[in-house]
């Protein structure tokens, strides 16, 4: 597992927020690094941040699937942080209406909200520290957007029918699991977007980056790092696991960590 470090530096952070850390977990794929996630828990508790962003993809989305990972980790997690979780595509596949639908995924969710974890689905909740709060937001998009060999135009007026229009007074943070709609995510008005699900692009070559994708897009753009555009951010975490291919090839597993600056 590799630690990676991001410092966001925005005016639009409030002086509140200035200096204050948060880690990213994505794509963790029921992977346990150690017993009970011991070397996971270590990194994060080392990294002493205010707070712990899902970004999708904690659990592997079959029928009669195992919980008993996340559920560990989370279970320890919300003793000592915030917790705000954002779906992911594997998420959404056994959720009541997904393909895979399992009852034994409302035990999930129910064992989470006994924790305190916030379930952020087509949501907005606000951060407070001091006199000051920014935003942070989860979308949870239609399955077709992450259809395999084809990509569809996502409009930002889509994204506005589910989550609303953000308050640009505030500085906003979106989880949307897939980054390849980047340039929505910004257009709708996401200051920092918080994305995974492709793996780093799986094996990852010098100097050119990720090799595939979920969606068997060869040498995907926004495959693993941080993104710029217009004075927006995306970070892209190479996720922490692996589900049906079991393969990371010069692709460590990640653990990001997001210091916020205001400059």
């Amino acid at each position: 597992m590799q630690v990676t470090d991001y410092k966001i530096s925005s005016r639009r952070i409030p002086n509140a927020f200035d200096d204050v850390s948060f880690v990213v977990l994505a794509d963790l794929h029921n992977n346990s690094f150690g017993r009970n996630n011991e070397r996971l828990l270590n990194k994060i508790n080392k990294a002493n941040p205010k707070f712990i962003v899902i970004a999708g993809d904690l659990i592997v989305g079959k029928q009669q699937g195992d919980y008993s990972v996340p559920l560990a980790l989370l279970e320890k997690l919300t003793k000592q942080y915030p917790v705000y979780y954002g779906f992911g595509n594997h998420e959404q596949r056994v959720a009541e209406g997904g393909e895979h639908y399992d009852e034994n995924f409302n035990f999930y969710i129910l064992k989470l909200k006994e924790m305190g974890v916030h379930l952020v689905n087509n949501e907005t909740y606000t951060i407070y520290r001091k006199d000051s709060g920014i935003n942070i937001t989860s979308v949870e998009i239609g399955k077709e957007y992450f259809k395999k060999f084809k990509k569809i135009k996502m409009e930002t007026e889509y994204l506005q029918k589910l989550v609303g229009i953000p308050d640009n007074k505030c500085y906003n943070i979106l989880i949307a699991h897939n980054p390849i709609y980047f340039r929505t995510y910004i257009d709708w008005g996401a200051d920092l977007v918080l994305s995974g699900h492709l793996h780093g692009g799986i094996a990852r070559l010098p100097w050119i980056g990720g090799v595939i994708s979920p969606q068997y897009e060869l040498f995907p753009k926004y495959d693993a790092g941080e993104f710029h555009e217009n004075g927006q951010t995306m970070l892209v975490s190479r996720g922490l696991g692996t589900h049906t291919i079991k393969l990371r090839a010069f692709n460590r597993p990640e653990l990001m960590v997001v210091t916020l600056k205001r400059p």
